[in-house]
């Protein structure tokens, strides 16, 4: 079936797919030089400093001009009622499409044209894959007699979505109705127009529409060899009537003159192949002759009627074999494109078995497919797709072994205008920036990101990991340092007081400025036990006998601060282990055990007074609840230990009924 118009308000369609990377005559043959974005992809292959663009003032996707400049503020003031009451909506939230579609109606059943350019153009900044959106403005331009800027409108939606064939026949019909038929020029406009959209849009597979409207045209010109032209290259692309194209091409050459549908130098070089295989001299046609010599009429009718049989024969046995060629291709693609039930583009999720489908076809084509082809099938992907960064990241992969250029314009695409709120794609673009040498256009992409998005964790650390693998250790520092500034909770600054630390230690060598962020960092978050992990680790890394009593210091912090009693017996232990270890005062590690000693005590109170009803034990509470208690079985170098390895509880009652029960060995007095 063909694909058909939507022109529900609330599902604003596009047509997908498609675009042929040759026929460069088109432009010669009209001014606009509708260069689309998927012939702009392609072409940076062989050209990465240019990207071909609608018109000399003509704008990018993601740069659509912006009409509101051109509004003063006392044309504002004039602007229907309730204008501010529905801009306000989308103004507070760009991505609230149903706001944007009461707006749009609103100015439409208005019919404020100045209200309705600011509208649609702010909308199409954000979604300018609704084909149906872009029709709309154009047919209020045009009721309003404004021909050229309705024309307008239609090139930046073509430009903003090539593919979308119905936008093309809208475009062709009005200018069909807007164009003199007494000009010399209009014929030329329009077959320019028409190319243009089949390069564009000629490669979806359901694009037979504007194929047969082609057709169609030239046909009611009389131009029988272009439209024997048209049909040579529909016969090789894989579209839905990909048979009846053929059918209507068999028909084209039964119905009309080899020499009225053929050119010259086609009809020549046909007769000569035809007199060969007869086994005739040809000698009306040698090869030394002038080619008009070839095309003297035969004077017997019976002969004449023969060689025209014989080469309408010739000419549909040739594409047949297209034809059988073209059916294969079709059929290895019908089970995708069958399974494609929303081609447009729509805020809407789309159905897991689509986005399956999506993947699926796409994997297909990379493996089977052409080039042209697959990135034809990432643009119609992306297209309904527009919503998915996985897609549009899997389009950048792909292009970055075929154009540099082009993963840039992907990646642009997809952080600029359909997805400026999705963080993986952002990065993935800084990392391809840096990649290619581009640093301060990796910062810039972060840094807007950041402006856009507060708060993102990931995108602060990156912007300090950039700086850093760069050599700017200030700013790394300053990163982190503003971060624990304008951290909006305790817990959100001690995370960043953690990096900032370990950054200071283990980039910047600075042990004392380290110890410094962890401490203050404790002050304030007493309850974190990552801050204790991470000071400990980090004083572990120095000489531990000259290192000794700032670690005692940080166990002491621990143990005496506000942890759960649970958190707080397991530091207790690693005190004990550290001073059995490394401590150089055997007095320190007798007043540890009995601190630790204590602390079991307190934790057996705690346990007996919980079963006796008077409240929920300590450690019960911290079990589930801080992810900090593994964490701390698992500190760097000589703390990687095992609890039970250093159970001293039971390691010294090995041997003794009381442990470290001193007075056992004095007789009271």
């Amino acid at each position: 079936m063909e694909s058909t118009e939507n022109t529900e308000e609330e599902k604003p369609t596009v047509s997908n797919d498609s675009t042929d990377n040759g026929a460069e005559t088109a432009a010669e043959e009209q001014q606009m030089d509708f260069s689309t974005e998927i012939m702009s992809v392609t072409e940076m292959e062989q050209s990465p400093d240019s990207s071909p663009g609608l018109n000399e003032e003509s704008t990018q996707e993601g740069e659509i001009p912006n009409m509101e400049g051109l509004q003063t503020t006392d044309m504002e003031a004039c602007f229907p009622p309730d204008f501010d009451k529905f801009w306000k909506v989308v103004e507070d939230n760009p991505q609230d499409f149903t706001g944007w579609v009461y707006l749009l109606q609103y100015v439409e059943q208005e019919n404020h044209l100045p209200a309705a350019r600011k509208a649609f153009d702010r909308f199409f900044t954000h979604y300018p894959y609704c084909y149906g959106y872009w029709k709309k403005y154009a047919d209020l331009e045009k009721r309003h007699d404004n021909v050229k800027q309705s024309d307008e409108v239609y090139r930046r939606g073509l430009q903003a979505i090539p593919l979308s064939v119905d936008l093309w026949i809208h475009y062709i019909n009005f200018l069909k109705e807007t164009l003199d038929p007494a000009d010399p020029e209009t014929s030329s406009t329009i077959r320019g127009a028409y190319e243009h959209a089949v390069l564009a849009a000629g490669t979806d597979f359901r694009s037979d529409r504007l194929w047969e409207m082609y057709i169609n045209w030239e046909d009611e010109q009389g131009n029988l060899r272009e439209v024997t032209s048209i049909y040579d290259r529909i016969l090789g692309i894989p579209t839905q009537l990909y048979s009846h194209h053929f059918q209507r091409f068999k028909e084209h050459i039964q119905n009309n003159l080899p020499r009225d549908f053929l050119t010259t130098e086609q009809f020549v070089q046909l007769r000569r192949e035809l007199a060969a295989a007869n086994g005739h001299s040809g000698e009306e046609a040698q090869p030394g002759d002038d080619l008009p010599s070839g095309t003297e009429d035969i004077t017997d009718p019976a002969k004449l009627i023969t060689e025209i049989e014989n080469m309408r024969h010739r000419i549909i046995e040739i594409h047949q074999e297209i034809f059988n060629h073209n059916e294969h291709e079709v059929s290895k693609r019908w089970t995708f494109e069958e399974a494609i039930k929303r081609p447009y583009f729509h805020v809407k999720p789309l159905e897991k078995i689509q986005l399956k489908n999506w993947k699926e076809y796409l994997e297909f084509e990379i493996e089977n497919g052409t080039h042209e082809r697959v990135v034809v099938l990432f643009e119609r992907c992306v297209i309904s797709c527009a919503l998915y960064e996985d897609f549009w990241i899997k389009y950048a992969k792909y292009m970055e072994n075929h154009s540099i250029e082009g993963v840039r314009h992907v990646y642009s695409r997809a952080c600029t205008i359909h997805l400026p709120k999705k963080p993986m794609v952002h990065m993935l673009w800084a990392a391809f920036e840096e990649q290619q040498g581009n640093i301060d256009e990796a910062r810039r992409i972060l840094k807007t990101f950041e402006e856009c998005i507060l708060g993102l964790a990931m995108i602060r650390l990156r912007r300090v990991s950039l700086e850093r693998r760069h050599g700017n250790m200030e700013e790394a520092e300053h990163l982190l340092e503003e971060a624990v500034r304008n951290a909006k909770s305790i817990t959100e600054a001690s995370f960043y007081a953690i990096k900032l630390a370990r950054h200071l230690f283990k980039v910047q060598k600075n042990l004392p400025k380290a110890r410094k962020v962890l401490s203050e960092a404790i002050e304030i978050d007493k309850e974190n036990t990552k801050l204790y992990l991470n000071l400990l680790e980090m004083e572990y890394s120095g000489d531990l006998r000259q290192n000794e009593e700032n670690i005692l210091s940080c166990f002491d912090k621990a143990v005496h601060g506000a942890l759960s009693i649970k958190m707080r017996i397991t530091f207790s232990q690693r005190k004990v282990e550290f001073l059995e270890d490394f401590g150089s005062d055997v007095n320190k590690l007798l007043d540890a055990y009995d601190e630790h000693q204590a602390l079991l005590k307190e934790q057996d109170s705690l346990k007996r007074r919980a079963e006796n009803g008077s409240e929920e034990p300590d450690e019960k509470k911290m079990l589930t609840d801080d992810p900090s208690l593994a964490s701390a079985q698992m500190m760097d170098g000589d703390m990687q230990v095992n609890q039970a390895a250093y159970n001293y509880n039971a390691w010294y009652q090995y041997n003794y009924q009381n442990a470290w029960n001193y007075g056992q060995y004095y007789h009271p007095t």
